[in-house]
């Protein structure tokens, strides 16, 4: 009986523990298999190079050799390879460098082990690239995408949503952000409190958020504050 080829896997994480139970549930496929697991992206790399395999899983935030610049050059030498980041931050930022080098997936470690295994199965299959669902969502919910938008559409979307916002609105962010009242910040940046008002109103507006909780999330997220 002719058995098929099972599509091969390199894992490249710091966290052995993310490894090992990718790994176990990847190797339960009968048609995938892991073969070769990395710590950095320097020797993620050499092993994407050595095993030649058809997709790669890597972590964002590795130390040594950056992640983004890694996968840019293993694609350079290996353009079919397919490429999914997981993360733990699912930044603007993050999104919209993975989709600039070239990935095919953006995943993050809130998914089940399960949903991994469904995005390596998308990407190999060469359907739409594989989102996390709450990556997708939000950019669903400010109404600038369809469910089934293409990596192009994302991107651009991306990119747009995150210069949105003028220097004078990211300072007010940062400051309300950081829980500062209208009369704080008016004193802070030296305009009025009505002025700060209407900078916060636009700024929920251009970024479809509707609270002061969901402008610190955003804010914690794409790095303008420290949590």
């Amino acid at each position: 009986m002719e058995t098929t080829a099972k599509r091969k896997i390199v894992l490249i994480d710091d966290h052995e523990i993310v490894r090992l139970g990718l790994s176990h549930i990847i190797n339960a496929e009968r048609d995938l298999e892991v073969v070769a697991q990395s710590a950095n992206a320097q020797n993620g790399l050499q092993e994407i190079l050595s095993h030649k395999p058809d997709i790669a899983v890597v972590d964002i935030n590795m130390p040594g050799m950056n992640a983004f610049e890694m996968v840019k050059a293993a694609l350079t030498q290996r353009p079919e390879l397919k490429v999914i980041f997981l993360t733990a931050y699912s930044t603007d930022s993050n999104l919209e460098r993975a989709l600039s080098v070239g990935a095919s997936g953006f995943v993050t470690k809130s998914e089940s082990l399960g949903n991994i295994v469904v995005a390596i199965r998308e990407v190999l299959a060469n359907h739409i690239p594989y989102f996390s669902s709450d990556v997708r969502a939000r950019m669903v919910s400010v109404g600038r995408i369809s469910k089934d938008a293409t990596t192009e559409v994302i991107a651009k979307t991306v990119a747009a949503r995150k210069s949105l916002l003028s220097p004078r609105e990211i300072e007010v962010l940062s400051c309300v952000a950081q829980g500062q009242s209208a009369k704080q910040i008016a004193g802070t940046l030296h305009i009025s409190a009505k002025t700060v008002e209407r900078h916060k109103s636009n700024i929920m507006s251009k970024l479809s958020l509707h609270t002061q909780v969901d402008l610190t999330r955003y804010a914690i997220r794409e790095g303008i504050i420290s949590a």
